[in-house]
């Protein structure tokens, strides 16, 4: 007689199916409220955010001293305008820091002075480093010149690594959190930003590995993907003095070759907008993407802001055979053609 194969009831199954299902419920519903806790005495803890002279080091800097906390805001230039208005918007609890990430003096004395604050204020508490400053230089590789590929690499990339390890100690004693502005182009490195988007994929990856090394010290590690605003920043202010800097020390075999593209691209490129005037970037998403970073008590470790533009076609991107995904890119970026 062959063997008889016993099955649990239905009875049984539906209860353990049910069991399962609110269990579920439960740990999500209980996730949810862990994340939504947010910090609330935010008077005595101190950000420190690079990059302040303009753009989203600026605006970041102006609104968490609206939400309550002591900034400190390194700027590359002390007299710049954006130090002046940070300082004349903001006449309590900011203070304005020379900082040159590439210089290995300016951040020691960066973290002195910010220690200095410190040790006189005992009941300021280190809350975040923010790692903002970056450059952004738009063109081929075979165009860039040496300065124009050192400059990226230097402020986005190594300038970074150099800022959180001048922190680090500040960092563990006080608990603190250190989020770090990466860019779309670290999920989809783009043709003319290859140089950009290599410092911020590599920034990325960075993370990815700090996150689990600082962990333990109770150290929280956030990537920031901000979105497009080269409308609302300066940060394109410079690209028509690298375009000469490019064409300039193009030899001129190559020069024969790229030098039609180049204009072409100079052109299409002077007809994105500068701001003249210094103002923080308009973007409620955005700034609610940065209180939620700062504020929540179990931030999440990646926060991406952008145009659903961008969500759609990193989505072509990844699903997309290499052929068809460069096709993609290129009506993504809308690059005119120098055939």
């Amino acid at each position: 007689m062959g063997t008889v194969l016993s099955f649990p009831n239905k009875r049984y199954l539906t209860g353990y199916g049910t069991t399962a299902i609110i269990s579920f419920l439960t740990l999500a519903a209980v996730a949810y409220v862990r994340r939504r806790e947010k910090i609330t005495a935010i008077e005595n803890r101190v950000i420190f955010i690079t990059g302040c002279d303009s753009g989203l080091g600026y605006s970041f800097a102006l609104h968490a001293h609206k939400l309550g906390f002591i900034v400190i805001a390194g700027c590359l230039n002390v007299h710049g305008e954006g130090a002046q208005q940070l300082q004349n918007l903001c006449l309590e609890r900011l203070h304005i820091i020379q900082l040159d990430v590439t210089n290995t003096t300016s951040i020691e004395s960066a973290v002195q002075s910010v220690e200095t604050i410190l040790k006189e204020n005992p009941k300021f508490q280190f809350h975040t480093l923010m790692n903002n400053a970056g450059v952004m230089i738009f063109g081929d590789f075979e165009w860039q010149t040496e300065k124009n590929i050192l400059s990226q690499v230097n402020v986005n990339l190594i300038g970074t690594l150099r800022v959180t390890k001048g922190f680090a100690p500040i960092l563990r004693r006080d608990k603190g959190r250190i989020i770090t502005v990466i860019s779309h182009c670290a999920l989809a490195t783009l043709p003319t930003l290859s140089v950009y988007g290599a410092t911020k994929a590599g920034l990325a990856a960075w993370c990815d590995g700090l996150r689990i090394e600082e962990a333990k010290y109770g150290v929280t590690v956030i990537t920031f993907i901000p979105g497009s605003f080269v409308h609302q920043s300066k940060i394109m202010s410079q690209q028509r003095e690298y375009f000469k800097e490019m064409e300039e020390a193009m030899a001129p075999e190559d020069r024969h070759i790229f030098d039609k593209h180049l204009r072409i691209f100079s052109e299409y490129l002077s007809g994105i907008t500068v701001p003249q005037e210094l103002s923080p970037v308009c973007d409620k998403k955005l700034y609610s993407e940065f209180e939620d970073a700062i504020l929540s008590k179990h931030p999440y470790p990646h926060y991406k802001h952008g145009p659903f533009r961008y969500q759609y076609y990193h989505f072509l991107f990844r699903i997309s055979p290499t052929w068809l995904r460069d096709y993609f890119v290129m009506r993504f970026l809308n690059f005119p053609s120098a055939k």
